[in-house]
């Protein structure tokens, strides 16, 4: 193969298909609805009081926005041409790779997360901040980070940010 032949295969965007189209319409259809049906099933701990609104609203209203986006989509993609793909850029090496990183990275983290609370030298210590900035690192150096600055300047405050925000502002347990 020449190397105009192998410029011309890497600068070939990818062709319409709609298939995919509707096929990632419906796969977002069911995931809102599966998300409604969750939303729906929160137990609460004690119902709102007239015009108040309970632990379920947020998660219901964004299902159901999510649902109605979803057959928006969905009717685009069976009715219209699908739409061309040149804006897209062809497969970069090593994005499985980037993927599957990120996938065990984030079931770590969520793992991490549900452990909560250990106790080590006689110290309660949180595990979300700890476990959010080497998450957020890991994903630093997955993607490319540019320099040692990225490691400090980014994950740390994030993690203490969403820490202070979330369980010390807002007292939601994490």
């Amino acid at each position: 193969m020449t190397d105009a032949a192998v410029i011309a295969d890497d600068t070939e965007s990818p062709n319409p298909s709609r298939t995919m189209e509707i096929v990632a319409a419906a796969a977002s259809l069911a995931f809102m609805g599966l998300v409604l049906g969750l939303a729906l099933n929160i137990s609460l701990r004690a119902e709102a009081g007239p015009g108040q609104i309970d632990a379920k609203f947020w998660p219901t209203v964004l299902a159901i926005t999510g649902i109605g986006l979803s057959l928006a989509q969905l009717i685009v993609a069976v009715v219209r041409p699908a739409p061309e793909r040149e804006d897209l850029d062809a497969l970069q090496s090593g994005g499985y790779r980037r993927v599957g990183a990120t996938l065990i990275a984030t079931a770590l983290f969520v793992v991490a997360w549900n452990i909560g609370t250990v106790i080590a030298f006689g110290y309660r210590i949180e595990l979300f901040p700890i476990a959010a900035t080497i998450f957020l690192a890991v994903l630093i150096a997955v993607y490319g980070a540019r320099g040692w600055k990225a490691y400090v300047f980014f994950p740390l405050p994030m993690a203490l940010l969403a820490y202070l925000l979330f369980s010390v502002v807002l007292r939601i347990p994490l």
